[in-house]
């Protein structure tokens, strides 16, 4: 609670920072502007490149908002709550100061917390080389997340036809669990991105932008119980396969240990305009590497990982009369592979510990691709808000993974596809507005499961890799159950003063499966947001 009102503080001392008495010049009433539909309108919104934000159509918009969601039911990803509570209070505001400089910014503090929950130790378990996982559900247990945000970002004109732009994104994540084997992790994830962008010639535009990505998420592992008891966990380098762990033994889970990764990315951009006609496009590619382990010679590393990205986005929007139209479609192939130590640690006489590398093997190798295509329509004026608006969006993934515990491995493959249609009708009465929104998404996906192998022949008693079979079902049938997501919302938002409007929203997420061996085949997600636009 402590963290929440210092929170609050900040977001009203930053949402606070202008004036709420009157609309500044050349910028619309907060009652006749939508945040999303300004992003929508705004193509280079689908690129890295913050230089290309000079050149955004804003006045100023923001807002300030409070939001409180409630999940229940068993169709769930392994790590996943099947009964959780959370709180979002955020500000995010793009404020043209003149010709020449548009600002950016954004404040969030988040806090969940979710009942019955053991699954990974981590985080963010589908983004990381290996996980952490117990061994069996009896010691699931309430599990607390809270999250801060701050970002900021600047797109500046030059000269006439030279842009320069910078972002930065600072992330901090804490994640706990209350009951024996307990874990406590805390993570920073730093983003930093400048850029260029050039005028060729009237209508063409070409950038340059380079970015780089800080993860460390530290995770220590301990018990407050019994002590009679062995915990196990299973160090799993994919499809929760790999290898057992006793807690209090030297390996994974014995003391508090970073997981390092490091990204490094560069973009190339170009836009063409003409009117209100605008087509943005951009390749880039990333380069990673990490590892689990401070990196120091005194402590132990046990495990690195490379990794690599290559990808092409490109939006186009046009504003046509009083319809506008928005169309994206991105495609991005994903690599990464984690090689485990084999080391010996020793004492030196003076009690310094001394860790000795003899090489390291490769316990896992992903591939991933994602392909998606989405289509805005907006009607109403180019400078104010839609009377409605409809989204379509068509998701493809797939990914591919090879864990191997030598001399035996595991394969698995899985596609995942989805479409999503989104419908929202604004009814404006005088200085109020009443909105209704509904959706309707349908996923499935199909691939192989596990297929396990060895890549010589072994004799029969040779012990197996550890498993947990149970969450290998789990997470397979969670991504390829068919199912169908209906979504349906309501809001009502009144102008408080000509430059100040107060919102409230409800909204309703129920998903339903109809494929899978899961215990439960439904989940429901209300959502209540209050804030104030300006």
């Amino acid at each position: 609670m402590k963290h929440f009102r210092i929170a609050c503080f900040f977001l009203v001392l930053v949402a606070g920072g202008r004036s709420w008495g009157s609309v500044p010049s050349g910028t619309s009433s907060p009652l006749r502007t939508d945040f999303q539909e300004t992003l929508w309108r705004y193509a280079a919104s689908a690129g890295s490149n913050p230089s290309f934000l000079s050149g955004m159509e804003c006045g100023r918009i923001s807002y300030l908002q409070a939001e409180g969601s409630y999940g229940s039911g068993k169709l769930v990803n392994y790590y996943q709550s099947d009964s959780r509570l959370g709180g979002l209070v955020s500000t995010e505001s793009y404020w043209r100061l003149n010709s020449r400089l548009v600002l950016g910014g954004a404040m969030a503090y988040g806090t969940e917390k979710g009942k019955h929950m053991s699954g990974s130790a981590f985080l963010h378990p589908e983004e990381i080389p290996f996980d952490i996982v117990e061994m069996d559900d009896s010691g699931a247990g309430t599990k607390r997340h809270e999250w801060y945000m701050l970002k900021g970002e600047a797109g500046y004109l030059l000269t006439p036809r030279l842009s320069w732009g910078g972002q930065l994104e600072y992330r901090t994540e804490n994640y706990a669990k209350f009951k024996d084997l307990r874990h406590q992790n805390s993570l920073m994830n730093l983003h930093l991105s400048t850029g260029f962008s050039y005028e060729l010639f009237s209508g063409w535009q070409v950038g340059l932008s380079y970015g780089y990505l800080r993860n460390v998420e530290t995770v220590g592992f301990g018990i407050y119980g019994t002590t009679d008891r062995q915990y196990t966990s299973l160090i799993s380098f994919g499809g929760f396969y790999g290898r057992s762990e006793v807690f209090g033994e030297s390996g994974y889970t014995s003391n508090t240990t970073p997981l390092f990764t490091q990204t490094h990315e560069a973009a190339f951009q170009g836009q063409y305009h003409r009117g209100d006609l605008h087509w943005f496009q951009e390749v880039f590619i990333r380069k990673t590497s990490g590892r689990f382990g401070s990196g120091s010679s005194t402590s132990i590393t046990y495990s690195t990982h490379t990794g690599s990205e290559v990808g092409y986005r490109t939006k186009l929007t046009w504003q046509q009369s009083r319809l506008f139209q928005a169309m994206e479609l991105g495609i991005a192939l994903k690599s990464l592979e984690n090689r485990e130590n084999s080391y010996k640690e020793s004492t030196d006489g003076l009690g310094v510990s001394q860790i000795v590398y003899y090489g390291s093997n490769e316990v896992m190798s992903r591939d991933q691709l994602r392909a998606w295509l989405a289509y805005q329509l907006l009607s109403g004026g180019k400078e104010s808000r839609s009377d409605w608006s409809a989204e379509v969006r068509l998701d493809y993934r797939s990914r591919s993974v090879t864990a191997s515990q030598y001399p035996f491995f595991r394969k698995q493959s899985l596609h995942v596809i989805g479409l999503w249609l989104q419908g929202a009708r604004n009814w404006y009465k005088g200085r109020q507005v009443w909105t209704a929104s509904a959706g309707l998404g349908l996923q499935g996906g199909w691939g192989c499961m596990k297929e396990d192998g060895q890549y010589v022949s072994v004799s029969e008693d040779q012990q197996r890799p550890a498993e947990r079979a149970d969450l290998l079902v789990q997470e397979y049938d969670y991504q390829t159950a068919v199912r169908l997501v209906p979504y349906a919302a309501v809001g009502y938002e009144r102008e408080i003063t000509p430059a100040l409007s107060g919102y409230v929203r409800g909204e309703v997420t129920y998903a339903r499966a109809f494929t899978t061996t899961m215990a439960g085949k439904d989940f429901v997600q209300p959502v209540i947001k209050v804030g104030v636009k300006f």
